[in-house]
């Protein structure tokens, strides 16, 4: 659902943005007919995805790799270590690219999600538990639901922070 909602924000600012979806655990196949039902509902259709499993090709070819809790991020970074400085909990990228500013004109989205982990504290993982926001699968539609309440802002906002 990140995945659709951030490039649906994204498209209503005006870019055509290549945004991916990858899991961290081994299944493969469509969304969930709930992520599809609560985004449809959204205007954003989601019919066509089918999801893949991370890989270290996936993660290297990505200037922002998103995951929704630590533990994702953490699937990400044992993939690709060196993608530290562009891995961020998604409710860290939008905290954190608020001190950092949007994206100047000229300046990559890689660079720019460098310049937004060198806010992070010293030695520490990425993210907060206050950043995180649950994966829905396996749950009800009104957790799907909640769970796109809960995504909607700060993919609103990092939309905003990238392209302002």
């Amino acid at each position: 659902m990140a995945m659709g909602l951030l490039a649906h924000h994204l498209g209503a600012r005006g870019m055509d943005a290549r945004v991916h979806s990858a899991g961290t655990l081994g299944w493969g196949g469509p969304a969930t007919d709930h992520a599809v039902e609560v985004l449809a509902a959204r205007g954003i259709d989601l019919s066509e995805h089918l999801s893949r499993r991370l890989s270290g090709d996936i993660v290297g070819e990505a200037d922002l790799v998103l995951g929704m809790t630590r533990d994702h991020v953490g699937g990400v970074l044992a993939h690709a270590p060196a993608a530290g400085d562009r891995a961020f909990v998604m409710g860290e990228v939008v905290r954190l690219g608020r001190k950092a500013g949007p994206r100047p004109e000229g300046l990559s989205l890689r660079s720019w999600a460098t310049e937004v982990a060198a806010l992070r504290p010293p030695n520490r993982p990425p993210g907060r538990g206050s950043d995180e926001i649950d994966d829905p699968v396996g749950m009800g539609l009104e957790v799907y639901q909640a769970t796109a309440d809960k995504l909607d802002r700060p993919c609103a906002e990092l939309a905003a922070l990238v392209l302002p």
